[in-house]
């Protein structure tokens, strides 16, 4: 279990009406700072800046999908230890345990409750190494 509370939060999420229930939720009732990043592309770069002690990335968005995010991330040093949940809506039994097998931390299923949110990364955070 890790040291620390979870505080930092880094969400890489297109949709603006999930990013601000997500943040309000984080913020307001989990007490926790979160970057919101709406570009993939952009999202390494804004990991690395950020500093977070985990990375909500969401499954579709355009340009680049959480999967491809998650699989780059992994090929670099600065932002590979980053635990990763998974927001997602869409994702197959199957790809879930893949991302698993590769080293993500969780999923949330959308949709989810903004009251339930924090209580869920935490308990996902507790069970890491």
């Amino acid at each position: 279990m890790p040291a620390q509370p979870l505080n930092r939060i880094c969400y890489v999420e297109d949709d603006e009406d999930i990013q601000k229930i997500v943040r309000m939720s984080l913020e307001r009732v989990g007490k926790m700072t979160v970057e919101v990043v709406s570009d993939p592309m952009r999202a390494i770069e804004a990991i690395k800046a950020f500093k977070p002690e985990l990375v909500m990335l969401d499954w579709m968005m355009p340009g680049m999908d959480g999967p491809t995010l998650f699989r780059k991330m992994k090929e670099l040093p600065e932002v590979s230890g980053l635990p990763v949940v998974f927001i997602t809506a869409k994702a197959s039994q199957a790809e879930l345990d893949e991302l698993r097998a590769l080293g993500a931390a969780g999923t949330i299923s959308k949709p989810f409750s903004p009251r339930d949110l924090p209580e869920q990364l935490r308990a996902i955070w507790s069970k890491l190494p």
